[in-house]
């Protein structure tokens, strides 16, 4: 028993730095990559390259991501973990708004994942029945200012973007009511 003590706590030591680590260059690298974003870069972009856009920022702000299936996803894209369990729709579109139909897609993800929490995110802006029915159905949608106040927030290392905490922003909402 010493001896597997004296064997596996170095190893266990040194991964979790080397986890540490990894973790801090991967933060820098992100960061990095989004001083060099503009929101005209991110529109050009195909559907699939903004989900992974999406997992990035919700990766550098401290979530844990998971991709979802590209076929089969039941309404989320990214599954997120951090105190809560989040599901999040992204949603590419480009000169028109974003309805209520990817409002009702998430809504329906939150129960299949069992999640807290569903977002919807955009780098368009959201029609007036999808910010309506989000309301009521209580999701949080993340459109291109947001988008652009996270790509200030990288740039100047600041943290007023909604992004940063989805929570306090839920909850703002909820106590509309």
């Amino acid at each position: 028993m010493t001896i597997l003590k004296i064997v596996f706590f170095p190893i266990t030591i040194i991964y979790y730095i080397g986890l540490f680590i990894y973790r801090k260059i991967e933060k820098i690298f992100i960061a990095n990559f989004f001083k060099n974003t503009t929101i005209s870069k991110i529109d050009a972009l195909s559907g699939e390259e903004f989900e992974n856009i999406c997992k990035l920022i919700f990766k550098y702000v401290g979530y844990k991501v998971t991709m979802t299936p590209k076929s089969n996803d039941y309404g989320a894209d990214l599954i997120l973990n951090k105190r809560y369990k989040f599901v999040v729709q992204a949603k590419l579109y480009y000169n028109h708004g974003v309805g209520n139909k990817a409002v009702q897609e998430v809504t329906s993800a939150l129960k299949y994942y069992q999640a807290q929490f569903a977002v919807v995110m955009t780098n368009w802006h959201f029609t007036r029945q999808a910010k309506d029915m989000a309301e009521i159905q209580n999701v949080i949608l993340i459109e291109r200012q947001d988008i652009l106040d996270f790509l200030n927030d990288v740039k100047f290392r600041t943290k007023k973007s909604k992004v940063f905490d989805l929570i306090a922003h839920y909850k703002v909402h909820v106590e509309k009511y």
